[in-house]
């Protein structure tokens, strides 16, 4: 059966009528994977009413959690009471689909003595979780609410976050006031939108007692960024007393605002907690303290190394040092972005940099600029009348030595910024940052767990053996860093994870071995039996579960299989992509299918498949497209920006030969050294992706089957013949650098069984029959039909597409439009006639009956 039909009480349905059809469609919604199905099969089995509530109830306890889901969702939309004591216990669910929408049903059904479960759930590990916690809350009526959004404004999250805020802006007193300006300084808009509202609403309720309490609870970083984006925009006159009241909090410029108002003082110690330690760099450290130790010294320094050395570190370890000595430094830390802001008119920045050196010049500290993005500082301020830019205003005091910057950039960036201008650079001493070993890298995380704590501020400690892990770990799944900084990232996400999977109650969480896999699964988003060594990875499992899927192609899953193997065991190459794959044959048989396959048996879901449809990329900007233009900064290549942002991805380039023959030279660059260089000079990682090259080059305009096909011999010849005008078309250099040559095979008669099921499934998942509640059958003789006239060697399953689209549903589609309406829940019945197709609807006493339905004689639509 290919869909349902609800039928309504008036039609006199019974109530085990109703359950035997609640468990159908609970049976479907357990079999899809398709998301907007799974709401349609739920949203059919609410429709069912309150007789189903008896069955919904032992759906709780479910093996499936799809069949859990959507019981708790509609025992929820329901108003079912007597669940309540279930669906709290639903809080505790391994899974956290369940538990969010067990926080659903229990917001809507108003029990108030659930409110400390639904609190609980604020500490959930998931996201989703905590957001829906938020929302049960006010619809409980919670009466401290406004404590818990305050609190959730801390949240990691940002979707926990923007939930909060948006209460707040609604419900919130004068006391949110600070976590609202703290909101003023996220990044998207929305969010500063919501907290530009809701102080609009809250300011001028604030006493001289409010003013007082918020000095105490901003700090001084964060009372400087909110001066920073009031003044940004234009909000000072807006919120006079705020902006008056937050400049008399500092603490070192009295009543006005001094350095602070151009970035922050790094050294200050309130900024002391946020600054990093570098261990293993103490002779950087010491280069650095003794360079500007020397009241002659007048060049600048520049830090130079790959990203993920420590920098920045050695910057801000450097700046904890000054804060010990008895000199009086200050560190000022800012970028081109934030010296610009609030300059609305040509010749403001210039105006703004020269009071920040006059006031560099009169403070009684001796002052270093720390320069985060150093090479923006040559095109910062330039516009089309004039040329001058950053660079050029500071060049001046640099060379006399009134100011002194450090700074700090890789290697490729210093390539396409400060090297434009040798002049510039020249007046900083460049200081070499290299990677360290394995060995070094250990040694810093040793002494790194000891300063890192656990969410509720639990110590850290590792077990052994834990540490070795991070650092071979990192080296395979964080390349887009160098060490020691990769281990570090990958420490931070192991602590993260170990301190949300331990209890509470533990005054110490311990990192493990066995958390590693569990923790990399969640940020790289890959199956958990590729990354942990104690699953073993069931081969066959694997290949049936492919070969299930796509249709006799056995040899394609075959040969991935092996790679899988190979990714799981740790045995490919680490300088190269995880596969490269070029997959040859005729249109229509399963080439871009097998893809997606490959990405959600990878990722969980054929959304992180990266495609390319390379006949697109011809001519003279082909190669601009995918790597971004020398001549247009803010146009970013297509390719790597997909790979930076998803560094963990299956890469689709549909129809290779058809690319411009610029684009080849690319290729050649990805799959030998696994990575690429854009137009600005920067470095794309390509070692964490699955490459796919498609082509039907040797197949689309020659006989697809080959004499002799049917044999072994014939396979052989057809294959050659493929591999043949691949060594025509290609050059050699670029064939050997690929992992495997798949050749798919033509379809054959014995695949269209299969192929007609599946493709019919799929056509009757559209919106137009969910939407109606449509209920489609098709004999037997139908099918076979379907099979014989959508059968092509040359098209695949192209044409059988093409014969559905015009032999089943355009029939139905005038079917369905000669009567807007009338047809809701009906069933239609496809079969064959005289060697054609027939679509008509059954009469509503036939449709309970054998799957062999009679015809309605009626009005048939057939299809000549």
């Amino acid at each position: 059966m290919l869909g349902f039909r609800c039928r309504r009480d008036a039609s006199g349905s019974t109530m085990e009528d109703k359950e035997q059809l609640a468990r159908q469609l609970l049976d479907k919604i357990e079999e899809t994977e398709d998301e907007e199905r799974y709401r349609s099969f739920r949203d059919q089995l609410y429709g069912l009413g309150p007789d189903v509530l008896p069955l919904l109830r032992k759906e709780l306890a479910s093996y499936h959690y799809r069949r859990r889901m959507a019981a708790a969702t509609n025992l929820g939309r329901l108003g079912d009471a007597q669940a309540v004591s279930e669906l709290v216990r639903l809080l505790n669910d391994p899974q956290a689909g369940v538990r969010e929408m067990a926080l659903f049903a229990l917001g809507i059904l108003g029990d108030t003595s659930v409110t400390d479960a639904i609190l609980n759930s604020l500490n959930d590990y998931d996201a989703d979780v905590r957001y829906r916690a938020l929302v049960a809350l006010s619809d409980l009526g919670y009466g401290q609410l406004e404590d818990v959004l305050i609190r959730c404004m801390n949240d990691e999250a940002y979707g926990v976050r923007e939930q909060a805020l948006g209460q707040l802006r609604t419900i919130g007193s004068v006391k949110a006031v600070p976590a609202v300006l703290r909101a003023l300084l996220e990044r998207e808009s929305e969010m500063q939108q919501m907290a530009e509202e809701a102080l609009d609403r809250l300011v001028p309720k604030m006493t001289r007692e409010h003013y007082k309490r918020l000095r105490e609870e901003l700090k001084p970083r964060e009372r400087r960024l909110v001066l920073n984006y009031l003044e940004a925009r234009n909000l000072q006159e807006v919120y006079g007393t705020l902006w008056k009241k937050l400049q008399l909090v500092s603490k070192n410029s009295g009543s006005k605002r001094g350095l602070d108002k151009y970035g922050r003082i790094l050294n200050s110690p309130d900024e002391r907690e946020f600054l990093s330690r570098a261990y293993g760099r103490d002779e950087e450290v010491d280069l650095l303290v003794d360079h500007f130790g020397n009241p002659d010294v007048q060049r600048s320094v520049l830090l130079v190394g790959e990203a993920g050395v420590g920098k920045t570190a050695v910057i801000q370890e450097f700046a904890q040092r000054l804060i010990d000595t008895d000199e009086d430094w200050k560190v000022l830390e800012t970028n081109t972005s934030e010296l610009i802001s609030g300059t609305r008119y040509l010749g403001d920045w210039e105006t703004k940099l020269k009071e920040m050196t006059d006031a560099i010049l009169k403070d009684k500290s001796r002052v270093i600029i720390y320069i985060t993005n150093p090479n923006d500082l040559l095109g910062a301020g330039a516009h089309s009348k004039s040329d001058e830019n950053f660079a050029d205003f500071f060049k001046p005091y640099l060379h006399r030595g009134q100011v002194h910057m450090i700074a700090e950039c890789t290697e490729e960036a210093l390539k396409g910024g400060l090297s434009r201008d040798p002049g510039f650079l020249r007046l900083f001493r460049q200081v070499k940052v290299q990677p360290m070993d394995d060995k070094q890298t250990l040694d810093v995380l040793e002494k790194r767990v000891g300063d890192l704590k656990a969410h509720g501020g639990r110590k850290v400690t590792a077990e052994e053996g834990t540490l070795e892990q991070v650092v071979d770990f990192a080296k395979s799944f964080y390349t887009r860093a160098h060490a020691p900084g990769r281990a570090c990232d990958l420490l931070d996400a192991l602590v993260d994870y170990a301190g949300r999977k331990s209890d509470d109650d533990e005054k110490v969480v311990e990192l493990r071995v066995e958390q590693l896999p569990p923790c990399l699964s969640e940020v790289t988003g890959m199956s958990l039996d590729l990354l942990d060594d104690t699953i073993p990875l069931d081969l066959d499992e694997t290949e049936e579960w492919f070969k299930t899927r796509l249709i006799d192609q056995d040899h394609a899953v075959d040969s991935f299989v092996d790679r899988l193997a190979m990714v799981k065991a740790g045995l490919g190459d680490p300088e190269r992509p995880l596969g490269v794959h070029f997959l040859v044959g005729p249109t229509g048989v399963g080439k871009t299918y097998f893809t997606k396959l490959v990405s959600e048996r990878l990722f969980g879901s054929d959304d992180r498949m990266i495609r390319f449809d390379l006949s697109e990329y011809q001519g003279r900007f082909a190669v601009e497209k995918l790597i971004g233009s020398p001549h247009d900064k803010d146009r970013e290549g297509l390719l790597t920006e997909a790979v930076k942002n998803q560094p963990y991805s299956v890469l689709l380039f549909d129809e290779f030969e058809k690319a411009d023959p610029e684009i080849y030279h690319l290729f050649l660059q990805i799959l030998d050294e696994g990575r690429l260089t854009d137009a600005r000079g920067r470095t794309t990682d390509f070692r964490q992706t699955l490459i796919f090259l498609t082509s039907n080059l040797g197949a689309s305009k020659t006989s697809i089957v080959p004499v002799g096909f049917d044999g072994n011999n014939g396979q052989t010849s057809y294959t050659g013949h493929i591999r043949h005008k691949l060594d025509e078309f290609f050059a050699p250099e670029f064939l050997n650098r690929l992992d495997e040559i798949v050749v798919f095979d033509p379809l054959t008669p014995r695949a269209m069984e299969r192929l007609v099921e599946l493709e019919i499934a799929k056509a009757l998942e559209r919106r137009g029959f969910a939407r109606r509640k449509l209920r489609v059958r098709t004999t037997r003789a139908a099918m076979l039909w379907l099979e014989e006239q959508g059968f092509s060697e040359r098209f695949g399953a192209r044409e059988l597409k093409r014969t559905i689209e015009r032999s089943v549903l355009a029939p139905i589609s005038r079917l369905i439009v000669t009567e807007p309406g009338g047809h809701h829940g009906k069933t239609l019945l496809v079969d064959e006639e005289d060697g054609d197709l027939t679509v008509s609807f059954v009469r509503r006493e036939e449709t309970t009956g054998t799957p062999a339905l009679p015809r309605e004689p009626r009005t048939p639509s057939r299809v000549e």
